[in-house]
């Protein structure tokens, strides 16, 4: 599943962290979902907790510019 999709501009959006990737597995999972996406021609950002709670600026502008980049 998804974090947050912006299913018109192709656009995923994932959050990171510690607590939910806590072994190979899970991870290996997420980079699978990942590369499935991108085949299928999906732009994925990936964010960690810290920079959803340190940096939300950095979060939003990058989504923002992912999402126009994706009208043009």
């Amino acid at each position: 599943m998804i974090d947050v999709a912006f299913p018109a501009a192709m656009l995923a959006v994932e959050i990171d962290g510690f607590a939910y990737h806590r072994d190979a597995k899970t991870l290996q999972h997420d980079r699978t979902r990942r590369n499935a996406l991108i085949a299928k021609g999906w732009t994925v950002l990936n964010f960690t907790w810290s920079d959803l709670v340190e940096r939300p600026d950095y979060v939003i502008s990058s989504i923002e510019a992912a999402l126009e980049a994706a009208a043009a």
